[in-house]
Parts: structure tokens; C-alpha cells; sequence
């Protein structure tokens, strides 16, 4: 936490992202662990701090969901609505006729999943060995 002051995202831009990770990629749902037993959002905001402006892009981006609500006319934040009408608005954007809200669920979504799935905690649970592919290569020409 003493990172997330250093790099002053704030509070409510925090929850936010958190919301949204949560809506995501859920704790105790198939992917267990989810992204808040991984700390999913504190380590995406580690990573991003290490370029200049991309901080300043991610908190424009939590925002940009955090009023996307209003301008469908849904009247409340995104962080005002329960956890079911968060999955349900997201759901919605993912089913969209419109390709531009269908290609902004899909960079969140990519954005959370490549966090996600980077931590050794989740590739015990889907059985990944990192360079286990390369060794196999590595055998298989030696035969």
C-alpha cells in the first residue's frame, strides 16, 4: 500500500479499478484465486508506474468506466452499482452491436488477464511450468 501513496492513484480511482477487477475476474469463482486475493490492481498499478505517462492514462481509463454508466443512460457511477449490475453492464458492452464498445471491454479484459495470469500464484492453479515448453523443444532436438 505504501506504493500506491507513492504514486498517489488515489483512492477512489483504487476502488474503481478494484470493481472492475473484481467484476472480472472474480475471488472464489472459477479462476480462484481472483483478482482481489491477488492484489491484482496494486500490481498493475506497480507496473504501469514504471512509465511516465501510462499512470496518468490508467486513471484516465478508470474513469472513463467509472462515468460510462451516465452516458448510457444508466444515472449512477459505475462504483454506485451492485455487483450484479456491474457484471450485467459489462456483459452488455462485451454483447454490443457497437464494435467500439465490444473493442473497449476487450482491452480491459486484456489488460486485467495479462496481470492476471503473470502471477505464480494463478499458474499453479492452471498447471503452468514456465520454460517447460522450451525445455521440451530443447529435448526434442537433441533427439
Amino acid at each position: 500500500m505504501q506504493e500506491l501513496k507513492k504514486h498517489s492513484i488515489g483512492k477512489r480511482t483504487l476502488k474503481i479499478l478494484e470493481d472492475l477487477a473484481e467484476a472480472l475476474i472474480p475471488s472464489g469463482g472459477p479462476d480462484y484465486p481472483g483478482a482481489r486475493d491477488i492484489g491484482l490492481v496494486e500490481k498493475l498499478i506497480e507496473r504501469v508506474s514504471i512509465f511516465p505517462r501510462a499512470l496518468t492514462a490508467l486513471k484516465i481509463f478508470a474513469w472513463a468506466w467509472e462515468f460510462a454508466p451516465l452516458c448510457f443512460l444508466k444515472f449512477r457511477l459505475f462504483t454506485w452499482m451492485k455487483p450484479e449490475k456491474q457484471l450485467k453492464f459489462l456483459e452488455a458492452w462485451e454483447k454490443s452491436r457497437l464494435m467500439s464498445r465490444r473493442w473497449l471491454i476487450m482491452l480491459t479484459k486484456g489488460i486485467f488477464m495479462a496481470g492476471f495470469y503473470n502471477q505464480p500464484l494463478v499458474w499453479e492453479k492452471i498447471g503452468y511450468e514456465p520454460g517447460k515448453c522450451f525445455r521440451a523443444m530443447q529435448d526434442g532436438e537433441k533427439r
